[in-house]
């Protein structure tokens, strides 16, 4: 018994070390490809410095088209959206962009008035594509702060990166073998960070026209405020068409408020709450209005 036991424990230490092993080595791989939006900044993105960055979830990601906007105002900007996330991972984002060494006079910050006003911070479904950078404090210290429940997958993968891997496998581990063939393939975004939704059929939800109104309780979204003011970054806060919703945000001095929210045409729209590529257009103008007459 005592021998069976031995070989069991001599096994199970041999699977760990070589599934550790090649965890380690998906991750790697993936850490110096351009796949994911936190991959892309690290090792796509020459320039050190830009003239205003746009973060956001999906809404920043497919909404405001950079290359439109430095064609328009003559500018040099950066898409950091990531899609599927909310404030939590801005703030994150946003960090770890400026902990690369790269800089910004303007922050384009776009919100949605739900995420804006929860005082509640969790971990969001894409936060996992920073595992590649469990190793940094910054990320490390983030998912030991949002993992509250059970087994802390993200966090515990920078002793055991097996973990993440294997949960996360059909994002990481066989993005891993693509990112080793094609370094330079990006996840649904363009050499400037963008995204858009194509011009067909829309999926919108029909409703009343109604109100909302939002407040800035969310704890990341002071947090991104106060960072700014450290870095002496000029924010702005951008909220996106959202299909028959009115938004109604408390007036402040601390920050420019660009609220677009009821200005896009239905057929614009690609569902209640994203543009397609004609109404990514009429919005990168629109704000390119304001900002050239503020």
């Amino acid at each position: 018994m005592k021998k069976f036991l031995t070989k069991i424990a001599i096994y199970t230490f041999f699977i760990l070390l070589i599934g550790n092993g090649i965890a380690y080595l998906s991750l790697y791989v993936l850490g110096k490809s351009q796949l994911y939006k936190n991959q892309f900044v690290k090792n796509g993105v020459k320039e050190t410095h830009f003239d205003y960055v746009v973060l956001g979830s999906s809404t920043g990601l497919t909404t405001l088209d950079t290359k439109l906007i430095d064609k328009t105002l003559n500018t040099s900007g950066l898409n950091i959206s990531m899609d599927d996330t909310s404030l939590s991972s801005h703030y994150l984002m946003l960090q770890y962009f400026l902990s690369l060494g790269k800089t910004t006079d303007q922050l384009i910050l776009c919100v949605t008035p739900g995420d804006l006003q929860n005082p509640v911070n969790e971990l969001n479904n894409n936060d996992y594509r920073f595992l590649t950078e469990v190793q940094d404090t910054l990320v490390y210290n983030y998912y030991d702060k949002m993992e509250q429940n059970g087994l802390k997958v993200l966090t515990y993968s920078k002793f055991m990166p097996i973990l993440g891997v294997s949960y996360y496998n059909n994002e990481l581990f066989y993005p891993s073998i693509y990112a080793f063939l094609k370094p330079n393939k990006r996840n649904r975004f363009d050499e400037k960070g963008n995204y858009t939704y194509p011009q067909i059929a829309n999926h919108i939800e029909k409703g009343i026209d109604t109100n909302i109104e939002t407040s800035y309780l969310n704890p990341s979204f002071l947090k991104i405020k106060k960072l700014c003011k450290q870095k002496g970054i000029d924010l702005i806060v951008y909220q996106s068409p959202i299909h028959r919703k009115n938004v109604i945000f408390p007036n402040t001095k601390d920050f420019k408020i660009i609220n677009h929210s009821t200005i896009l045409p239905e057929e614009l729209f690609y569902d209640n709450i994203h543009v397609n590529s004609k109404g990514r257009t009429f919005c990168t103008l629109a704000f390119c209005k304001e900002i050239k007459n503020p």
